[in-house]
């Protein structure tokens, strides 16, 4: 009889596990946090696509580690920090100002503004929304192409992409990227072309408020 009492006592336990883990001991998805919390556009729901930019946060807890409910990043390689590409990336935050997408409404541009890396000479990044921090990985520069290509593997998957450096000012201020559709990595990719600048901390919305009405 003292078994048997113990024996439901055993299954709630193992419930209680299952619901506080997946598999593989992340958070599960359904408990994440989604962006759309806070940069979804006015149209989200009535457009014709999701964007990028629309994903799960890992957890608290998560937020940097290489494995996570909604993805993970391969290995950390050394950058080559004699590149002036890479010693540009590792300075600052930069933050996407405007970005053009065949795809997207004007509300969903307009709400993809703000998104953000910051990326590390030990060859890991991290990558948020306004001033927030929504997922991390490793970076890879590649410049045996005729535009130098930056590699971003997030923890997110939904988020992995490869963008071609095209353009980048004198002062190193700005730069214009194209995200390849084409690169045989991650999810297939609309590509667009994006304005990308340079700032010393996170962006926040009122930041961008006279760049773009809506905000």
């Amino acid at each position: 009889m003292k078994h048997l009492f113990l024996f439901p006592l055993f299954v709630l336990l193992l419930i209680g596990c299952n619901n506080n883990s997946s598999s593989d001991g992340t958070t599960p998805v359904d408990e994440l946090e989604s962006t759309a919390d806070y940069v979804a556009s006015p149209d989200q729901d009535t457009a014709r696509y999701v964007p990028l930019y629309i994903h799960r946060i890992p957890a608290d807890e998560e937020l940097n580690s290489a494995t996570t409910a909604v993805g993970g990043f391969g290995q950390i390689l050394a950058p080559p920090m004699e590149r002036t590409e890479a010693q540009m990336l590792t300075k600052s935050y930069w933050v996407i100002e405007g970005y053009a997408d065949n795809s997207g409404s004007r509300s969903q541009k307009i709400a993809g503004t703000g998104q953000w890396i910051r990326c590390f000479p030990n060859g890991t990044f991290y990558g948020g929304h306004w001033d927030r921090q929504t997922h991390a990985g490793a970076w890879y520069l590649d410049v045996t192409q005729k535009y130098p290509r930056l590699t971003l593997d997030s923890n997110v998957d939904r988020l992995d992409a490869v963008w071609e450096m095209q353009a980048i000012a004198g002062d190193q201020s700005q730069t214009a990227w194209v995200r390849l559709s084409n690169a045989n990595f991650g999810p297939y990719h609309s590509p667009i072309s994006a304005k990308w600048i340079e700032l010393y901390d996170m962006p926040t919305k009122e930041q961008f408020a006279g760049v773009h009405s809506g905000l």
